[in-house]
């Protein structure tokens, strides 16, 4: 069974969805244009272009990216590099765009006139800091039946297209790691295949491997997957930096004098262990444990005994999505809180004593502890980033829409908490900011 703490993913269906939804709000302001070009020889001057029809990806690794990597490698690697050029080429996908119209205008004679097609190679990379984005690998233009042409057209279109591509559409694409930068995780494993792209990470020092790609994973959404270990510790984390500290005293008759007896405690949260049960979606429970030093003292006798107390409670949790598009969990309160006391060297004689003791204490303790565990804000589990393509006219910005948080059980019997959603596009057009000129007649 791979192992991994989450993964993040989408389809085939749902990215192309997208896709198209940038590409109908781009099309007229961006996917055509005119580009000049010198070819003296062939008196080709410049190439207008047009990209008609919507891309389309393949979430398989590509062949074209595995073909770059098997060139890159036979220049240093003795031998065949087959198996290393695949393993390379694990995260990359295809993305084609069926119909790109070209006119071809010449120095002398009429503009021709060509259909083609666009063929990207991309491949999912991490940057500094665990951030996910893609890389265009290959780019390159296909006018189908005539290889003079699709020369021509490589050597004048493809380098604009690939700085528009790099630019504007890829730049924008930044997936941050999980935890947002709270957690030690692992770079994450990436890999298409069966229709979707998958990427897995893991708490340090463990290594993530590959989700299978095949399953019932969600269809039609992008989605966030995490499962109990990776919320485990950023509760453990989080509840550390917020201990418990506290007084108390209380007087108690001890024939034939008044006994004031203090008390200071500190009191420490750790192991959370929470269980994401399907049905109780954004709805977590599970247990932790709380560690109590004790010191306590009484006068005017003079006794002092130090001790400690235990208590494995029940905890109860929520997940939501938060107004700045974070996916978080919040400890709402303790349940079931029942202090286990032990004090070392106390005399037999004071064991009554004691008893009093503790059984006025343990109340004051456990209404702290209470108290204590509402105040750890809201733990951040991800971030679902807006994609932002600035344009000269207005800005295009993809987000989720319908965020859910549900329990989602994997095709490897994983039991995790997911956030799914469905891509919405929108368009910022710029505002034109004008100046009032006073001297300026008013109409």
């Amino acid at each position: 069974m791979p192992k991994y703490d989450a993964v993040i993913g989408i389809d085939e269906a749902g990215l192309n969805e997208v896709i198209r939804s940038v590409y109908d709000a781009t099309h007229d302001l961006l996917l055509t244009g005119s580009l000049p070009i010198a070819l003296p020889a062939l008196s080709v001057t410049r190439i207008d272009y047009d990209l008609a029809s919507p891309p389309v990806v393949t979430l398989a690794p590509s062949d074209d990216v595995r073909t770059w990597h098997r060139a890159l490698l036979d220049q240093i690697a003795d031998g065949s590099a087959d198996q290393a050029a695949v393993a390379a080429s694990r995260a990359s996908f295809e993305l084609v765009v069926p119909r790109v119209d070209l006119t071809l205008h010449f120095s002398d004679g009429e503009p021709t006139r060509l259909e083609a097609s666009l063929h990207a190679g991309l491949q999912m990379i991490v940057e500094a800091g665990g951030v996910l984005t893609a890389d265009l690998v290959t780019l390159r233009v296909d006018v189908p039946g005539n290889p003079v042409m699709t020369q021509i057209v490589n050597r004048g279109v493809v380098p604009e297209l690939t700085r528009l591509i790099e630019q504007t559409f890829l730049r924008p694409l930044r997936i941050p790691p999980l935890g947002l930068g709270t957690l030690q995780v692992a770079p994450p494993a990436v890999a298409t295949g069966e229709g979707r792209l998958l990427a897995t990470t893991a708490l340090l020092p463990g290594q993530p491997e590959v989700a299978p790609l095949a399953g019932a994973w969600p269809e039609r959404k992008a989605f966030v997957a995490v499962r109990a270990p990776l919320l485990n510790r950023l509760l453990d984390n989080a509840a550390a930096a917020y201990p418990v500290t506290g007084d108390w005293s209380t007087q108690i008759r001890l024939f034939p004098v008044d006994v004031t007896v203090n008390a200071e405690y500190t009191a420490r949260f750790s192991a959370f262990e929470l269980d994401i049960i399907p049905g109780q979606n954004g709805r977590l429970r599970g247990s932790a444990r709380v560690d109590v030093d004790l010191h306590l003292w009484a006068k005017p006798v003079g006794w002092s005994f130090d001790g400690t107390a235990t208590a494995h409670p029940t905890v109860r949790v929520t997940a939501s999505v938060n107004a700045a598009n974070e996916v978080v969990i919040k400890l709402d309160r303790l349940e079931a809180v029942t202090f286990d006391f032990d004090f070392n060297g106390v005399p037999g004689f004071l064991d009554n004593l004691l008893r009093i003791v503790v059984n006025a204490l343990a109340p004051v303790i456990t209404a702290a502890v209470e108290g204590q565990i509402a105040k750890v804000p809201p733990q951040p589990v991800t971030r679902i980033p807006d994609f932002r393509i600035p344009l000269d006219e207005a800005t295009v910005v993809v987000t989720l829409q319908d965020v859910d948080i549900s329990t989602l059980p994997t095709p490897d019997d994983k039991i995790c908490l997911a956030t799914t959603g469905g891509a919405t596009v929108r368009l910022e057009p710029h505002t034109v900011k004008t100046t009032f000129h006073p001297d300026t007649p008013q109409g």
